[in-house]
């Protein structure tokens, strides 16, 4: 790298990012998911530890991967960080990819995910679980979890509604520590969790729910790496160290696996 360079990497360094940084405090909510966002694109920059990255059609074997987006819910995850927004579309990938016939998810919240996952899989039964309105969670949860719930509770209409997809979309109500899954045993083709991100949920809800997944099937796992979200990172290097091979996406938050 030449000394020019040099100097403008440490100008920026030095006075952009810390001025940026400093007019954030007027504004202490977008100043926190600032924060967040830049350590967590350090992360993704200059990995020293954690899951191998591997792009979803890489491991699927594929070379082309057409993907359906819902204009009306997609807003849920383009925004100002575009990480989410590769998010969706990795998700989108591994629903075309798989071809599931039985879907499962753990965190419904607006229904964006499952909306995107019906328009993916065209053929596949969406079951989707969240918390009944005013039921506290029965595990620790994280500060990020609590604020969603709240929000949860406001009786937003789910982002499904009215769509054509929204036959196949079918919304279940419970607590995932203590929700009996045992009518999907051996049924599921792809399984999605992003419920609650404390360690406690996040192990409880992939254990409780491995035995639901066919051999072969997908398992998603979202918020790896992101700051306040520090469960679902440390349960997954935990289980990857089982002999798993999970895998994170490049500049994104989805983590999956092949059972």
């Amino acid at each position: 790298m030449q000394i020019r360079e040099v100097g403008v990497v440490l100008r920026n360094l030095l006075f952009g990012a810390n001025l940026d940084s400093m007019l954030g405090v007027a504004n202490p909510r977008q100043a926190y998911y600032y924060v967040a966002e830049s350590r967590f694109l350090y992360k993704c920059l200059f990995p020293k530890k954690g899951l191998p990255e591997k792009r979803v059609w890489e491991m699927m074997g594929a070379d082309r991967v057409p993907v359906v987006l819902s204009t009306r819910s997609a807003n849920h995850w383009f925004h100002s960080v575009p990480s989410y927004a590769a998010d969706l579309v990795s998700m989108c990938m591994l629903c075309q990819l798989a071809k599931p016939k039985v879907i499962l998810e753990i965190g419904t919240l607006y229904g964006s995910g499952a909306l995107h996952w019906a328009l993916n899989a065209p053929e596949a039964e969406v079951y989707t679980l969240d918390l009944p309105p005013k039921t506290a969670p029965s595990l620790a949860t994280t500060h990020v979890d609590r604020d969603e719930v709240g929000r949860h509770a406001s009786g937003r209409p789910m982002e499904f509604e009215g769509m054509p997809e929204a036959k196949r979309i079918h919304c279940l109500y419970g607590d995932s520590a203590t929700y009996d899954f045992s009518r999907f045993s051996g049924q599921v083709d792809l399984l999605f969790i992003d419920g609650a991100h404390s360690y406690q949920y996040v192990r409880n809800d992939t254990l409780r729910t491995l035995p639901c997944c066919k051999p072969g099937s997908v398992i998603a796992w979202h918020d790896y790496g992101r700051v306040g979200f520090n469960g679902v990172s440390k349960w997954l290097h935990e289980f990857s160290k089982q002999g798993r091979a999970i895998y994170r996406i490049p500049g994104g938050s989805l983590a999956y696996t092949k059972v």
